[in-house]
């Protein structure tokens, strides 16, 4: 009876461990995905906070540039206060959504045109105007919008310290019962709840409580005081695990643990049958009754030839090794008081077991925050790479030039990236940059720094001014003292005139067609440390079989594994000279595999490199 109580313990012990495991990685799924999808509207307030948009046309173009970069969410919408948009335009709040999260197609409206009712009095508008913070709304049907059930995330434009309306996005509960429900368990639901206790996402089997019941209204129906302080503890911030002896669903009883998602606001409760608990102590319950009458037996046999003196000790060191066998680490032997080789054995067994304990729990701990964190990261890594242009080569229908470019991280997700694309039929934008640091702070910064060149590149604006506009977004609010060194330029590709703005960055070569190397240095210091900065462009020509190679300090400042020196400007213009009449992407595949080599294959930067080649065939009215 003692041995099933201990084993029953244990037991309890290990499913509160696997209780707090199993809602740690579902949290962090909840938070990772709140957080990127709170990224959207923290990203066009900091662009419209310092840029005065007065187009409709503008306006739409924006919202939907920022929804094409996130396909999760259902829509977005900027809400502005009277006479904010454009004097004399009392409501004016465009919102652009798909049907459902996921889809390509967009739609646009003014929900000031939509609607009858003023949206200024609406919870997702009016709870940031009166306290000025982000908020989530509680779930909702979007009848005439996104047409799907939703919560919003609402963040308070302000332009100059004053309030100049809300900016929005949309998620579908959809896209969260998809989370909370990919890789759970057998026999372990999740219930997701908001911040007033409402279930944002309930098991399959119970899909009428949807938006439709509370955790205190659930506790009402069912007569339930845990319930009730269940959800008075998660209102509180408190988290907890416990037996709850009535139903969440349709096990008699259960284990639970519940804990707030302090980025969203909203709760999460896990749930696990104590059935599926107590299986294990069963199954040890029948081992334990075949050894001991194993034992009863082998004892029988001693009692006739030893001593009640030596037998003593060694019924307790035969104790002591079913518990150890049983997983119990809290066993010991104590003192036997006999003096010999049982004694000191058994002290040495004290002493393992200690030891033992030790070290489980210490691997345990480090195990369980590695997972977490490498779970984490993959997932940045996975979002960040959705990010850079993956198709090779990019626009096959334009012979007129070459392009390839690569990226490499050190670590799971990079401060590193490239990017082009077209702002007029014959007018290619690229740039390739670097952001300081590493790891997170460094990738949130690089995505920002790309919606923001995004935003701001068009035919109306030259290199310089869009990299001035960028500069003054990025330096705003700038509290980490981050910066960016990056390469961008305006290509034709027709005349194969490049005009560009370096702002910091390492200068990119010009490989002539008749191996002389020409380089572009900067025309400005670093990109958002210095607000009122104004950066100079420059103009140089392309001749047919020309190449332009643009990288970041991963390759020049690359270390060897033999005697730690750079590997330099010096080697890559040696090999540049060498490949010069290979493809652009065989010029890129040479560098890295150069680098990688002379790294010893343990790069200590990221490595990111963009090849632009004129060719010999020039582009032909249609």
């Amino acid at each position: 009876m003692i041995e099933t109580r201990l084993s029953r313990a244990e037991a309890i012990h290990n499913v509160e461990l696997r209780l707090v495991e199993l809602a740690s990685k579902r949290a962090a799924h909840i938070d990772i995905f709140s957080s990127s999808v709170a990224q959207i509207p923290r990203t066009l307030s900091a662009i419209l906070s310092v840029k005065q948009v007065q187009c409709e046309k503008d306006v739409d173009a924006l919202i939907r540039e920022v929804l094409k970069t996130f396909p999760r969410p259902i829509g977005s919408c900027i809400a502005f206060e009277p006479n904010e948009f454009r004097e004399g335009i009392e409501r004016f709040a465009p919102y652009v959504h798909r049907n459902f999260s996921g889809s390509e197609e967009l739609f646009s409206a003014d929900l000031a045109q939509t609607y009858e009712t003023d949206y200024r009095t609406w919870d997702w508008y009016r709870i940031p105007k009166e306290t000025g913070r982000p908020v989530w709304s509680e779930p909702y049907f979007d009848e005439g919008g996104g047409n799907a059930l939703m919560c919003t995330y609402s963040v308070p434009l302000v332009r100059e310290g004053r309030f100049a309306g809300v900016i929005t996005v949309d998620i579908g509960l959809d896209e969260l019962q998809n989370i909370m429900s990919r890789n759970a368990p057998d026999g372990v639901t999740y219930y997701l709840l908001s911040a007033s206790g409402t279930f944002i996402t309930v098991p399959e089997s119970e899909s009428e409580s949807l938006m439709h019941e509370t955790i205190f209204s659930f506790a009402e129906k069912h007569d339930s005081d845990q319930l009730r302080k269940i959800g008075n503890d998660l209102r509180q911030g408190n988290s907890n695990i416990l037996q709850y002896d009535k139903v969440l669903n349709d096990q008699p009883r259960v284990w639970l643990a519940y804990a707030p998602l302090p980025i969203s606001g909203w709760s999460l409760i896990t749930v696990i049958p104590e059935s599926q608990v107590l299986a294990p102590v069963r199954e040890r319950l029948y081992r334990s009754v075949y050894r001991f009458f194993v034992a009863l037996a082998v004892l029988s046999a001693l009692i006739v030839i030893v001593s009640w003196r030596l037998t003593a000790p060694i019924k307790r060191l035969a104790k002591f090794a079913r518990k150890l066998a049983a997983g119990d680490l809290d066993a010991h032997v104590g003192d036997v008081r006999l003096a010999g080789e049982i004694d000191q054995l058994a002290h040495a067994f004290d002493k393992m077991v200690d030891d033992l304990k030790s070290n489980i729990e210490q691997r345990i701990k480090v195990e369980t925050a590695r997972k977490t964190t490498e779970c984490e990261l993959q997932a940045a890594r996975r979002i960040q790479a959705s990010l850079l242009p993956r198709i090779f080569p990019p626009f096959p229908e334009r012979k007129e030039f070459d392009l390839h470019a690569m990226n490499e991280p050190v670590a799971f997700i990079a401060g590193d990236f490239f990017d082009y694309f077209f702002v007029t039929p014959d007018t290619l934008a690229f740039v390739i940059a670097d952001v300081s640091g590493h790891g997170i702070p460094a990738a949130l910064f690089m995505a920002v720094s790309r919606t923001a060149i995004r935003t701001f590149a068009g035919p109306e604006h030259s290199p310089h001014e869009i990299i001035n506009q960028v500069n003054r977004v990025l330096s705003a609010d700038n509290d980490a003292m981050m910066f960016v060194t990056l390469f961008y330029g305006h290509y034709n590709v027709n005349t194969g005139e490049l005009t560009y703005v370096n702002g910091g960055h390492d200068p990119p070569y010009i490989v002539r067609g008749d191996a002389r190397l020409e380089t572009l240095p900067a025309t400005g210091p670093l990109v958002a440390a210095f607000e009122d900065i104004s950066y100079e462009e420059k103009t140089v020509r392309l001749e047919p079989g020309d190449s332009l190679v643009a990288y970041t300090d991963g390759v020049t400042e690359a270390h060897s594994s033999r005697d730690n020196v750079l590997y330099g400007v010096n080697r890559l213009e040696r090999l540049l000279g060498e490949i010069r009449e290979e493809s652009v992407e065989s010029i890129c595949g040479r560098i890295f595999r150069e680098i990688d080599e002379f790294a010893g294959h343990e790069s200590q930067d990221d490595v990111t490199l963009l090849v632009l080649r004129r060719n010999e065939m020039m582009r032909h009215p249609t």
